[in-house]
């Protein structure tokens, strides 16, 4: 049996990997929802908008793009056509200009978390959620976890233990046992331990605000929605809309420092005024704003993350990469691959890696 911790893209890839081969495996997780940081901005889970990442680049990116013709998922380009909106002073307007495009920026119809639900289409069976592993040991060659679930805590077995948190989440139940007669398997990683812990976790300090419009105006005024901002509290802005335009919608990302984030009331009204210096008093408000702070993530952000700098994760020792524990014992998440680490395109390429050495193995 092969036990996954962590239903979010790597970890659901790689259990659709190896579920594919008919290898048993289970996949624990410890929020009621899967797709850790990809997550919709409605409860429709069809909905184009994303709360985490939003684009992928497939020209430059061979293992989405054979991931996305596996799973049967199109993509079209990041709306960008017409003048940006740059943003410089809390007192005057937005000035209109031209900024060059990304190339090969696009995104996925249905929104990234439309690979979410492929992958669950085939899972259903072998994930569970609310099961927060709190701590694990091994003991005859095999692992123990202790998992709780609803206030109640049970052990599990595995044979084969493959961890898809973010690295630094991971710390803590492998450095516990739930036992004090029984080691935990800090003694057995403790040359990656470190590795782990000095790997901050992509998006970790984001908070990402998506706005729904009855139609997306800023296209009829030849405008492509994105904004470059020096004063805030969005720092940049773009078109969020679906493929053929609807739902109309525009997306940020917030540049003020997470400490200055908990008073969501404050950081609204902040986010309105911005709408209306940017686009002007005659453009229609928002029918609906959504604010995702991943900072306040508990399974996704740890303190490290929010006191260190907020650099896109670079590869990491190839001993994060290694099988430990007689290659019984994996790391997954995206921050560890040696290709793109933090974006989907090193989830991917992780699990597919992964999945090759634990099938090697049995």
């Amino acid at each position: 049996m092969v036990t996954i911790i962590g239903a979010g893209l790597s970890g659901m890839a790689v259990a659709y990997r190896l579920h594919r081969q008919d290898i048993p495996v289970t996949l624990l997780e410890a929020n009621t929802v899967t797709g850790g940081r990809i997550q919709p901005a409605s409860p429709d889970s069809n909905t184009q908008q994303d709360l985490g990442p939003s684009w992928v680049w497939p020209y430059a990116q061979p293992v989405v793009e054979s991931w996305l013709n596996e799973l049967a998922l199109k993509t079209y380009p990041q709306f960008d056509k017409g003048d940006a909106l740059i943003d410089r002073h809390p007192q005057q307007a937005a000035a209109p200009q031209f900024l060059p495009g990304q190339h090969g920026m696009v995104r996925i119809n249905g929104g990234t978390n439309a690979i979410i639900n492929r992958l669950s289409r085939s899972l259903k069976d072998i994930i569970q959620l609310n099961k927060t592993v709190t701590a694990c040991y091994r003991s005859n060659d095999r692992f123990f976890l202790n998992i709780t679930d609803t206030g109640v805590t049970t052990q599990f077995e595995a044979d084969h233990l493959i961890i898809a948190t973010p690295p630094r989440v991971a710390i803590p139940l492998l450095q516990t046992s739930g036992d004090v007669e029984k080691p935990s398997l800090q003694e057995e990683l403790k040359d990656v331990l470190p590795i782990l812990q000095q790997t901050p976790t992509w998006m970790a300090p984001q908070a990402k605000v998506v706005m729904f419009y009855k139609t997306a105006f800023w296209r009829e005024q030849g405008l492509s929605g994105r904004v470059a901002s020096q004063v805030g509290p969005m720092v940049e802005i773009h078109d969020h809309c679906g493929p053929d335009g609807f739902p109309a919608a525009l997306f940020g990302f917030v540049g003020v420092p997470a400490e200055h984030r908990a008073d969501k009331e404050s950081l609204l009204a902040s986010i309105e005024q911005q709408l209306v210096r940017c686009f002007g008093h005659d453009a229609p408000a928002p029918t609906q704003i959504v604010i995702k702070d991943w900072a306040f993530e508990t399974l996704i952000t740890t303190d490290a993350d929010l006191t260190g700098p907020a650099n896109h994760p670079s590869v990491i020792s190839e001993l994060a990469r290694k099988g430990w524990c007689n290659n019984k014992l994996w790391f997954t998440a995206s921050e560890t691959s040696s290709v793109s680490p933090g974006l989907i395109e090193g989830a991917l390429a992780r699990a597919d890696q992964v999945a090759n050495q634990v099938s090697e193995c049995l």
